[in-house]
């Protein structure tokens, strides 16, 4: 073993644990930036996953991550999916657990139903994945179906969260949350945003949404703003994943003002948001929204939902929220039209969200414990 940073803390046996990777998202960004945290300081880090192939990793020495395979299965119909994912990792979890052996510490990135118990201490960092989004909507039409149609996944949750040791979130949002749903505290490090890939150029009157095409990211709403507003231009940048219903629904409801530019390049995402001037967020309750961090750092002016992580995420600053689609065609008129509003401070807010703030957080919240 060795000695941290000089240190008297041992270095430790850390098993990560991420097995999906379906896009490189804020999920992986936490991940990434983790393991980063723990290697340089001289931690021995495993990953039960398998990290993309792509040159995606920015610092990580890749080649010091023990990379543990996770053996999926491609399903071929979309039903159920949550089900058939708990029912294959009930299957493996005993093998993986003699596979791997005896770990200091166990830490999931992604959800934690896929501990695998191999841990002296088990960690969790919570985003708030969208199951967990639906389950919450009590509102919903449909919550009693929802409710048992979720029902094996949150009973096997609640056995896996009784026995994590500590709970981390990523925002305080998520925190209360995690109080209302499992009656457990966290303890709140914001994810990391790669800040330094975003910087305000030459603005132009257009209003930008940046995000995935899945219906919780609710991009009728960018629709509807954009009839009501004919004369400004509307941007919608998504990945979209091939034959995606949702997706040509958008195509079919869009007026000719909004532009829809599907799976662009981060440079070109880096780009559009320099140059646009307001940045829309549409979603009702983000947990976090890191994608509303980024437009800050490109000096947008963000408006946002008044629920969830992004009006927190902006601060007591120039704040401009809705509740509803009257009072988004209201903001976005009154921030298309703000002269007062220093895009500097947007831009120095967003600092606080940066990769190394969340690595010296994470690893601080760590020894805390007495988990490092």
């Amino acid at each position: 073993m060795w000695i941290c940073d000089g240190m008297s803390a041992i270095g430790k046996k850390v098993l990560v644990v991420h097995p999906y990777f379906n896009d490189v998202g804020g999920a992986e960004s936490v991940l990434f930036k983790i393991l980063e945290a723990l290697i340089e300081r001289k931690h021995d880090c495993s990953l039960l996953g398998e990290l993309p192939s792509s040159n995606i990793f920015g610092n990580l020495p890749v080649s010091d991550v023990k990379q543990i395979r996770y053996s999926k299965i491609a399903f071929k119909s979309e039903r159920f999916q949550t089900h058939k994912r708990l029912l294959r990792h009930l299957k493996l979890k005993d093998n993986l657990r003699k596979g791997v052996g005896e770990m200091d510490l166990e830490i999931s990135t992604q959800d934690p139903m896929y501990f695998i118990g191999s841990g002296k201490k088990r960690v969790a960092y919570i985003h708030f994945s969208e199951n967990f989004i639906r389950m919450q909507k009590s509102y919903h039409k449909y919550r009693w179906f929802w409710k048992l149609y979720y029902w094996p996944y949150t009973f096997f949750l609640k056995h896996q969260i009784k026995k994590v040791d500590l709970l981390i979130c990523n925002s305080l949002y998520t925190q209360r949350a995690i109080m209302n749903s499992w009656g457990r505290e966290a303890e709140l490090v914001y994810p990391p945003v790669d800040i330094d890939d975003f910087k305000p150029v030459n603005k132009e009157p257009f209003v930008i949404s940046v995000g995935r095409f899945t219906p919780a990211k609710n991009y009728e709403l960018v629709i509807e703003v954009a009839r009501r507003l004919p004369t400004v231009r509307f941007v919608i940048v998504a990945r979209k994943r091939s034959g995606d219903p949702y997706f040509d629904k958008i195509v079919a409801l869009k007026p000719d003002n909004v532009d829809l530019i599907v799976d662009a390049s981060r440079a070109d995402v880096s780009a559009l948001l320099g140059k646009a001037k307001i940045y829309l967020h549409s979603m009702i309750g983000e947990h976090f929204g890191i994608s509303v961090v980024e437009a800050m750092a490109a000096g947008c002016i963000p408006v946002v939902h008044n629920s969830g992580g992004p009006k927190e995420v902006m601060g007591k600053g120039y704040v401009f929220l809705y509740n509803d689609l009257e009072e988004c065609v209201k903001a976005i008129e009154a921030a298309l039209q703000s002269d007062d509003v220093t895009l500097s401070d947007y831009v120095e807010r967003a600092k606080m969200f940066s990769a190394d703030n969340f690595k010296r957080n994470f690893v601080e919240t760590l020894k805390r414990a007495g988990f490092l």
